[in-house]
């Protein structure tokens, strides 16, 4: 063969072992190797779990990292003997004696406007600059130290709960910024009358592509201020969607039968469960625990992310100055966690969200049309997750780990009792890799290796004839 005929012949090998490798990439790429899109999201599952009544400040102020009270303003008090400036401080208690003003009028009194100012004005009491020791609500803080702490969310509306739980499973709340009132809606507008909501929901739209879903809340098929399905025509006129409103302890039933649905929206079982003062926070985040355990144990928990946040401010202190995109909001900042195989690790996520990005996180895993302006324009809080990495284990609490201490240790000795054999398997792999890098992907590897092979042949078809034209005394080498 002569040199010019094998050159040729060399070239077109180099065409087609570069063109493989291209097809190559491509195959990684349409596999999900080098994709976080939400397209190819391994999620199936999200449940999304509301409790009561507190800012981020009056519950992770003081985490590592986050932007907390350290940034709070000293807020004005006046009474009898004067005008005071009251810090924030620690609540070391699980119960406090008053509930705290949380209405539309006492947040509108709160913002001021947005200077912030106005917390202990509308509340009356200095007890709104208070902030729960964290020792009080470890598990909390025991997420946040493994998966993912929002420290930029906030409440939809500038008010309570019924508006707020409204823009999370429609994306407005036709104009209502008020709780019920003994069980009715006090409230008249051209979407909002005759005691029911005339506007489209996300479960509307779950419904009509058969995807599955399921709301659990106490007092489950009557309107209140948890529950606002019920009071849309749509579903109170429908058996079938109607049945689909359950108790809040169902869900644990429906994870032990198997059953669970693709969209799930729990609220608490009972005012005492709620966190909501005066009741034990303690005793709400056992119940949330117990939750997001029996997830974390199921066969679920590679396909799920699980939402865990608090539907107002409840009349707490938040020193951040919530951005007002339309007339209604949004209200102040509340807490939110993210927990799932796939969230980032010990991440503190600065995104700006409320309460529709978790349903823009809904619409754009299961592919559904935005409802208003509101969901359209949120972040879907896709930036929380590495769906390229190998999902994690389960952190089933709780587990046998140093007490208050984070990122969580694990105890020099496994504590006997405290623990079963999943929880002291799961501590252990997830504190083995504290540093946020993500496991190795097997796909990954196999993808490396498909192209480093052509890529191999290539180099050496490149060198190989030159050594060979050297040994018959051809070309020189190059200097």
């Amino acid at each position: 063969m002569s040199l010019g005929a094998f050159g040729a012949k060399k070239h077109a090998l180099i065409v087609v072992v570069l063109l493989s490798l291209l097809v190559l990439y491509s195959f990684a790429t349409a596999t999900g190797t080098t994709s976080t899109q939400a397209s190819s999201s391994p999620i199936k599952h999200t449940v999304v779990i509301v409790e009561e009544n507190h800012t981020f400040d009056n519950y992770f102020g003081t985490y590592p990292g986050a932007n907390g009270i350290s940034g709070a303003t000293p807020q004005p008090f006046t009474n009898s003997s004067g005008t005071y400036l009251i810090k924030p401080f620690m609540i070391n208690t699980t119960t406090i004696s008053q509930d705290l003003c949380h209405a539309s009028a006492c947040a509108r009194e709160a913002y001021d406007n947005g200077s912030m100012d106005g917390f202990l004005t509308a509340s009356n009491s200095t007890l709104s600059m208070g902030y729960f020791n964290p020792s009080l609500i470890p598990y909390y803080w025991d997420y946040a130290s493994q998966f993912v702490l929002l420290d930029n969310f906030f409440s939809s509306v500038l008010g309570p709960s019924l508006p707020n739980h409204l823009y999370l499973v429609a994306g407005q709340s036709g104009g209502l910024v008020g709780d019920t009132t003994y069980g009715a809606i006090n409230f008249t507008s051209s979407t909002v009358y005759n005691n029911a909501f005339h506007f489209t929901t996300v479960v509307d739209e779950l419904d009509a592509k058969n995807i599955s879903w399921k709301y659990y809340a106490g007092g489950y098929q009557s309107l209140n201020d948890w529950n606002p399905l019920p009071a849309f025509p749509q579903i109170y006129t429908n058996q079938t969607l109607l049945g689909r409103i359950a108790p809040a302890d169902q869900f644990l039933t429906d994870i032990a039968n198997h059953s669970l649905p693709s969209v799930s929206w729990i609220m608490p079982a009972s005012d005492e469960a709620s966190e909501h003062p005066p009741y034990n926070i303690t005793t709400g985040e056992l119940d949330v625990v117990s939750t997001i355990n029996a997830v974390m144990s199921s066969e679920y928990w590679n396909s799920t992310a699980i939402f865990v946040t608090w539907d107002d401010y409840g009349g707490w202190y938040d020193h951040v100055t919530p951005p007002q995109v339309d007339q209604y909001g949004y209200g102040f900042r509340v807490p939110c966690l993210i927990i799932s195989p796939y969230a980032k690790q010990g991440f503190i996520d600065n995104t700006q969200g409320d309460f529709t990005s978790i349903l823009k996180f809904v619409e754009t895993v299961f592919s559904l049309q935005p409802l208003t302006a509101r969901d359209a324009s949120a972040n879907s809080l896709m930036e929380a997750f590495d769906f390229s990495q190998a999902p994690r284990q389960s952190l089933v609490l709780p587990g046998p780990y140093l007490p208050d201490h984070y990122p969580l240790t694990l105890a020099s000795t496994t504590l006997s009792g405290n623990a079963s054999t999943s929880s002291i398997s799961a501590t252990t792999s997830i504190a083995s890799n504290t540093s946020g890098v993500p496991s190795s992907n097997p796909t990954d590897l196999i993808a490396v290796t498909l192209l480093a092979v052509p890529a191999i042949a290539c180099l050496a078809l490149l060198l190989w004839p030159r050594r060979s034209r050297r040994s018959r005394g051809g070309e020189p080498p190059d200097r």
